[in-house]
């Protein structure tokens, strides 16, 4: 039976080296990260978004997933949504990476082949484990991980089959892998006028997505 995927996107942190701001709600070209997330995704029925608290998120076509215990990072959220979600896998995309395209989201698909995990790796070697697919068969590793108070996501990718995704290979660019964590890296990106290239899925891509929630 084909897998089925739905889209997580991750915006329970607390910001903290952005001075506490919410990075889901920072802008660039006038749109929100998170508005700019939720278009990329847009082609997936089953769309789910990782929050510490709900009462922010307004009306998004996100169904909003609460962690059910604090402190955990990323890997808390990604507990919660596996465990929670109806599609067999999830692409997953961390909210403080607003140029993530629709485009990503299709190779990532194509590039799994029944791995548990698919994770993006940019042109200079670095992983970015925040940005790729995980499977419902990842939640025994999640568990056991953090049984060990070990809350890094990366390690997910060491106890399961998994693969690596290189953009290099894809031919595609490693800004859509920009990750904003600072005022810095947001001025940055804001003075070179990067913008998200919006490709809509093509029906191989939808027909992988999963049931409605």
């Amino acid at each position: 039976m084909k897998r089925t995927y739905g889209a997580l996107i991750l915006a329970g942190g607390k910001g903290r080296r952005m001075g506490g701001e919410n990075k889901a709600l920072l802008q660039l070209e006038r749109h929100t990260f998170l508005s700019r997330l939720e278009e990329a995704l847009s082609g997936f029925d089953e769309k789910l978004i990782s929050l510490q608290d709900a009462s922010w998120l307004g009306s998004s076509p996100f169904s909003p997933v609460l962690d059910q215990v604090t402190d955990r990072g990323p890997m808390e959220g990604l507990r919660c949504a596996l465990s929670l979600c109806n599609s067999d896998a999830l692409v997953v995309v961390a909210c403080d990476m607003p140029l993530f395209s629709e485009n990503l989201a299709k190779a990532l698909i194509q590039a799994d082949e029944g791995f548990d995990a698919v994770i993006c790796q940019d042109r200079m070697g670095k992983v970015h484990p925040l940005c790729g697919i995980y499977s419902k068969e990842c939640l025994p590793v999640i568990d056991a991980l953090i049984a060990q108070g070990n809350y890094r996501v990366i390690d997910i990718t060491k106890m399961v089959p998994s693969t690596i995704f290189s953009l290099n290979a894809s031919g595609l660019s490693d800004t859509l892998l920009s990750n904003v964590n600072t005022p810095e890296a947001l001025l940055s990106l804001r003075r070179n006028g990067f913008s998200a290239q919006r490709t809509p899925l093509d029906h191989t891509t939808k027909d992988c997505c999963a049931t409605s929630l």
